[in-house]
């Protein structure tokens, strides 16, 4: 059941935005991890590196992660960066 939605300029996407980011700060995208939950979020997989689905997430975005973790509501981004030993 989706509880949020989403909605932005036209031509304007998460991908576009985090390459502006990139840019502007001078990174490379191989030190780039995605986290999302939603169709929305695939055009920011499609420009990082490496990419987390969140466990309440749509069977199209699990299909595009390297990674699957817990729930959102399940402490999900806590136990991915566990996992990416991002934190102890």
């Amino acid at each position: 059941m989706a509880l949020y939605g989403d909605l932005g300029p036209a031509g304007i996407t998460k991908r576009h935005a985090i390459e502006v980011l990139l840019d502007y700060l001078g990174a490379d995208q191989k030190d780039t991890i995605s986290f999302g939950d939603a169709k929305i979020d695939l055009s920011m997989f499609e420009c990082c590196d490496y990419n987390v689905a969140m466990g309440n997430g749509g069977e199209e975005i699990k299909a595009a992660a390297d990674y699957i973790t817990t729930d959102v509501n399940d402490d999900g981004l806590y136990n991915a960066f566990r996992y990416l030993n991002l934190i102890d």
